[in-house]
Protein backbone atom coordinates (compact mmCIF):
# COMPACT_ATOMS: atom_id res chain seq x y z
CA UNK A 1 0.00 0.00 0.00
CA UNK A 2 1.26 3.46 -0.88
CA UNK A 3 1.05 6.08 1.84
CA UNK A 4 0.09 9.66 1.00
CA UNK A 5 3.25 11.03 2.56
CA UNK A 6 5.51 8.85 0.37
CA UNK A 7 7.32 10.63 -2.40
CA UNK A 8 5.83 8.75 -5.37
CA UNK A 9 5.84 10.27 -8.86
CA UNK A 10 2.37 11.11 -10.16
CA UNK A 11 3.04 8.96 -13.24
CA UNK A 12 3.54 5.89 -11.05
CA UNK A 13 0.21 6.55 -9.32
CA UNK A 14 -1.55 6.97 -12.69
CA UNK A 15 0.03 3.73 -13.93
CA UNK A 16 -1.21 1.87 -10.86
CA UNK A 17 -4.68 3.40 -11.22
CA UNK A 18 -4.77 2.41 -14.90
CA UNK A 19 -4.02 -1.21 -14.05
CA UNK A 20 -6.53 -1.17 -11.20
CA UNK A 21 -9.21 0.38 -13.41
CA UNK A 22 -8.68 -2.09 -16.26
CA UNK A 23 -8.55 -4.99 -13.80
CA UNK A 24 -11.80 -3.93 -12.13
CA UNK A 25 -13.50 -3.44 -15.50
CA UNK A 26 -12.21 -6.80 -16.76
CA UNK A 27 -13.59 -8.59 -13.69
CA UNK A 28 -17.01 -7.10 -14.32
CA UNK A 29 -16.91 -8.35 -17.92
CA UNK A 30 -15.26 -11.74 -17.48
CA UNK A 31 -18.57 -13.45 -18.35
CA UNK A 32 -18.31 -11.99 -21.88
CA UNK A 33 -16.11 -13.26 -24.69
CA UNK A 34 -14.60 -9.76 -24.98
CA UNK A 35 -11.17 -9.76 -23.35
CA UNK A 36 -9.88 -6.27 -24.24
CA UNK A 37 -10.60 -3.00 -26.01
CA UNK A 38 -13.81 -2.44 -24.04
CA UNK A 39 -13.67 1.33 -24.40
CA UNK A 40 -13.05 1.16 -28.15
CA UNK A 41 -15.93 -1.30 -28.51
CA UNK A 42 -18.15 1.06 -26.52
CA UNK A 43 -17.08 4.09 -28.60
CA UNK A 44 -17.93 2.21 -31.80
CA UNK A 45 -21.32 1.24 -30.36
CA UNK A 46 -22.05 4.83 -29.38
CA UNK A 47 -21.18 5.95 -32.94
CA UNK A 48 -22.47 2.88 -34.77
CA UNK A 49 -22.05 3.40 -38.51
CA UNK A 50 -20.89 6.99 -38.10
CA UNK A 51 -17.22 6.52 -37.23
CA UNK A 52 -14.18 5.42 -39.21
CA UNK A 53 -10.85 4.10 -38.00
CA UNK A 54 -9.17 7.53 -38.08
CA UNK A 55 -11.89 9.00 -35.87
CA UNK A 56 -11.65 6.03 -33.49
CA UNK A 57 -7.90 6.59 -33.23
CA UNK A 58 -8.43 10.27 -32.46
CA UNK A 59 -10.96 9.48 -29.73
CA UNK A 60 -8.89 6.77 -28.03
CA UNK A 61 -5.72 8.76 -28.72
CA UNK A 62 -3.68 6.01 -30.27
CA UNK A 63 -1.79 5.44 -33.50
CA UNK A 64 -2.92 3.77 -36.73
CA UNK A 65 -1.14 0.51 -35.95
CA UNK A 66 -2.98 0.11 -32.64
CA UNK A 67 -6.32 1.05 -34.25
CA UNK A 68 -5.76 -1.66 -36.87
CA UNK A 69 -5.09 -4.17 -34.05
CA UNK A 70 -8.22 -3.09 -32.18
CA UNK A 71 -10.47 -3.33 -35.24
CA UNK A 72 -8.91 -6.62 -36.36
CA UNK A 73 -9.47 -8.17 -32.93
CA UNK A 74 -13.05 -6.94 -32.59
CA UNK A 75 -13.78 -8.04 -36.17
CA UNK A 76 -12.33 -11.51 -35.62
CA UNK A 77 -14.55 -11.84 -32.54
CA UNK A 78 -17.57 -10.95 -34.71
CA UNK A 79 -18.31 -7.86 -32.61
CA UNK A 80 -17.54 -5.16 -35.16
CA UNK A 81 -17.60 -5.00 -38.93
CA UNK A 82 -16.25 -2.55 -41.47
CA UNK A 83 -18.59 -1.35 -44.20
CA UNK A 84 -17.59 0.79 -47.12
CA UNK A 85 -18.49 4.44 -46.65
CA UNK A 86 -21.46 5.27 -48.92
CA UNK A 87 -19.85 8.52 -50.17
CA UNK A 88 -16.09 8.15 -49.68
CA UNK A 89 -15.34 4.76 -51.23
CA UNK A 90 -11.78 4.83 -49.82
CA UNK A 91 -13.10 4.83 -46.27
CA UNK A 92 -14.88 2.28 -44.09
CA UNK A 93 -17.40 2.94 -41.34
CA UNK A 94 -17.40 0.82 -38.20
CA UNK A 95 -20.57 -0.99 -37.18
CA UNK A 96 -21.48 -3.18 -34.23
CA UNK A 97 -22.58 -6.61 -35.46
CA UNK A 98 -25.80 -8.26 -34.30
CA UNK A 99 -23.60 -10.50 -32.15
CA UNK A 100 -21.85 -7.47 -30.65
CA UNK A 101 -25.08 -5.60 -29.89
CA UNK A 102 -25.99 -8.07 -27.17
CA UNK A 103 -22.82 -7.15 -25.23
CA UNK A 104 -23.17 -3.36 -25.42
CA UNK A 105 -25.45 -3.03 -22.33
CA UNK A 106 -23.05 -5.07 -20.18
CA UNK A 107 -20.02 -3.06 -21.31
CA UNK A 108 -21.89 0.23 -20.77
CA UNK A 109 -22.99 -0.82 -17.28
CA UNK A 110 -19.51 -2.05 -16.36
CA UNK A 111 -17.98 1.28 -17.43
CA UNK A 112 -20.52 3.19 -15.32
CA UNK A 113 -20.02 0.96 -12.27
CA UNK A 114 -16.23 1.05 -12.53
CA UNK A 115 -16.26 4.85 -12.78
CA UNK A 116 -18.51 5.00 -9.71
CA UNK A 117 -16.24 2.71 -7.71
CA UNK A 118 -13.21 4.82 -8.52
CA UNK A 119 -14.87 8.16 -7.78
CA UNK A 120 -16.33 6.92 -4.47
CA UNK A 121 -12.83 7.21 -3.01
CA UNK A 122 -13.30 10.98 -3.27
CA UNK A 123 -15.79 13.18 -1.48
CA UNK A 124 -19.24 12.44 -2.96
CA UNK A 125 -19.78 16.17 -3.50
CA UNK A 126 -16.47 16.43 -5.34
CA UNK A 127 -17.23 14.02 -8.21
CA UNK A 128 -17.79 16.88 -10.65
CA UNK A 129 -14.67 18.63 -9.38
CA UNK A 130 -12.66 15.43 -9.77
CA UNK A 131 -13.73 14.80 -13.37
CA UNK A 132 -13.46 18.48 -14.16
CA UNK A 133 -9.94 18.59 -12.74
CA UNK A 134 -8.78 15.47 -14.56
CA UNK A 135 -10.37 16.68 -17.80
CA UNK A 136 -8.66 20.07 -17.44
CA UNK A 137 -5.34 18.31 -16.85
CA UNK A 138 -5.74 16.14 -19.97
CA UNK A 139 -6.77 19.13 -22.07
CA UNK A 140 -4.06 21.41 -20.69
CA UNK A 141 -1.36 18.88 -21.44
CA UNK A 142 -2.86 18.26 -24.87
CA UNK A 143 -1.27 15.93 -27.38
CA UNK A 144 2.20 15.19 -26.07
CA UNK A 145 3.16 12.52 -28.55
CA UNK A 146 1.12 9.96 -26.59
CA UNK A 147 0.96 7.96 -29.81
CA UNK A 148 4.49 6.86 -28.92
CA UNK A 149 3.11 5.14 -25.83
CA UNK A 150 0.95 2.10 -26.55
CA UNK A 151 -1.30 0.65 -23.88
CA UNK A 152 -2.18 -2.80 -25.12
CA UNK A 153 -3.88 -5.03 -22.62
CA UNK A 154 -6.02 -8.11 -22.45
CA UNK A 155 -7.71 -10.06 -19.74
CA UNK A 156 -5.83 -13.22 -18.84
CA UNK A 157 -8.22 -16.18 -18.78
CA UNK A 158 -8.09 -18.15 -15.56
Amino acid sequence: MIKAEQNVPLGKLFAILTKQYLGTLSEKLEHLPIDRYYYSFWIISENDGKINSKQLGDIVRTDKVMVVRIIKHLTEMNLVEKRQHPIDKRSFLLHITENGKKYVPDVTQALIETDQEFTEAFDANADDDFFSGITKLVNKLGPVKEEKIVLDYKRIKK
